[in-house]
């Protein structure tokens, strides 16, 4: 999700959430007023039904008979039922169902007939001031009400029943209510849009800036500045990046140089170092034919002869190790070509057929593989990976070794396995470093070339390999599609 899409997302869930929470709010609060009002309702009506009977006992003296409350209350109840537009029942003191304004609507409407034994227990006892309010069996939206009727010496007579139909009020208000907070909301939306993306508009354009700069950022080049009118976070984030900038720019230019003269060091040290590996040589030698000259002269011929051919020896070992010099610092201008990899490869084997090891070749594929290159470049891989391969393998050991071409979809793999002496572990972290060699008389520089030469061709080089039981290098170069 992108930052534009993540501010949208962050303003528009605070107007939900807000809405949410005002619906939530208004709900309970209309919940909270019908609860009340139906209890003050109901209170209300209790004490209007009380205060009648009360009346109508006060007419008969303040005492009714037990055998005289059907008669008298009958009428009186019905009277009550219809100016108050309740369902009022009498029950006897055992809870048992004596008369209300109609028995038919009595049944419909569920009213027991029959009181249990606690609820008759607590209703004498305990309702002289407020009745006992239960919420109906069958039907959520009535409550049932009832309270003792006595006479003025506290004397129960009978048990008042009240079917309250609750009343729900605040509906239409709550739901008038959230229709205007629904527009109210809906404007706010369209707001909070407006100004989300006049926000997020310059916003992230300039963050978007930054980052096609940072993409494009590169070492040794010159990178543009950017620019920021105010000096607000993204101002201060730009002014960072400038001041990056350019101490980046410095320190490349620095380490670029500390390189440079890494490099030329290193190298003076290894040329220093090959050069001086056979002069130790050659030193001895003319000593030890300067001694025999004094000693034995009359050997002195055949010692010279041995002299002029071990300087000879040792000096093209000096000139083999310049021109390695030369070749890997000259390192000339490619001359790229559509290159038949398996006439390259079958000429390169052709050269090696005279000595004295057994090197076999094979292909996945009897298609024409083609790569984009330097044929030279590409013969000096070949030569040097052989020469590695044929080299690694002891003297007492038959030489067995196999040059492969495996091709896929979009790549040819080039795999040169022979039975050598493997590399060590310690070896294999330094063996495409140019100043790395394991031979007396080698300059370090083969595979060095090689990865050069691979790594200009959009390829790569691996290896692997075990101890004392041979190793295979890999050459990976890019397929040439075009026809």
């Amino acid at each position: 999700m992108t930052l534009r899409s993540r501010i949208y997302v962050s303003l528009f869930s605070v107007i939900v959430i807000s809405f949410v929470a005002t619906g939530i709010v208004a709900w309970l609060d209309h919940y909270e007023h019908d609860i009340t009002y139906n209890e003050e309702r109901i209170a209300e009506k209790e004490k209007s039904i009380r205060a009648s009977l009360e009346y109508l006992l006060l007419q008969n003296g303040g005492f009714i008979a037990p055998d005289s409350i059907s008669m008298l209350l009958g009428d009186k109840v019905c009277e009550l039922s219809e100016v108050n537009n309740l369902f009022i029942t009498i029950y006897d003191l055992n809870g048992r169902y004596l008369v209300s304004m109609n028995t038919d609507t009595a049944e419909a409407n569920k009213i027991p007939m029959q009181l249990n034994a606690d609820l008759t227990k607590e209703i004498t006892t305990s309702t002289k001031k407020k009745a006992i309010i239960l919420p109906s069996e069958t039907n959520t939206t009535q409550n049932l009400a009832y309270w003792c009727f006595s006479d003025d010496y506290g004397r129960p007579l009978a048990l008042v029943g009240m079917l309250y139909e609750k009343k729900d009020v605040e509906k239409v208000k709550l739901w008038n209510f959230m229709q205007e907070i629904g527009k109210t909301f809906l404007v706010l939306f369209a707001v909070a849009a407006a100004i989300a993306f006049l926000i997020t508009r310059d916003f992230t354009r300039s963050l978007s800036k930054l980052s096609d700069s940072i993409n494009h950022l590169k070492l040794g080049k010159k990178n543009e500045t950017l620019e920021w009118k105010s000096n607000d976070e993204i101002g201060q984030l730009i002014q960072e990046y400038n001041s990056m900038l350019f101490q980046l720019e410095a320190s490349a230019d620095k380490l670029a140089q500390q390189e440079r003269e890494t490099a030329w060091r290193e190298m003076a040290q290894q040329v220093a170092h090959e050069i001086k590996n056979p002069l130790t040589p050659m030193k001895l030698r003319m000593q030890h034919l300067q001694r025999s000259w004094q000693d034995h002269p009359e050997e002195f011929q055949t010692r010279l002869n041995d002299f002029v051919q071990s300087m000879t020896d040792q000096i093209d070992t000096l000139s083999h190790i310049a021109q390695e010099f030369s070749n890997f610092a000259k390192m000339p201008q490619s001359k790229n070509e559509r290159l038949n990899l398996q006439d390259i490869v079958k000429s390169v084997l052709s050269t090696f057929e005279n000595e004295n090891q057994t090197i076999s070749f094979y292909q996945n594929t009897h298609y024409t593989a083609f790569v984009f290159g330097d044929k030279s470049h590409v013969i000096r891989v070949l030569n040097n990976l052989l020469t590695n391969a044929i080299q690694s393998i002891p003297t007492e050991r038959k030489k067995n070794i196999s040059l492969g071409l495996r091709f896929s979809k979009n790549h040819v793999t080039i795999k040169i396995t022979d039975n050598g002496s493997g590399i060590s572990p310690e070896i294999s972290k330094r063996i495409f470093m140019p100043n790395f060699t394991t031979r007396s008389t080698g300059s370090g520089l083969g595979l060095a070339m090689v990865k050069s030469i691979i790594t200009q061709m959009n390829g790569n080089v691996a290896f692997r390999t075990q101890v004392d039981k041979g190793s295979s290098f890999f050459v990976i170069l890019p397929l040439d599609q075009k026809a």
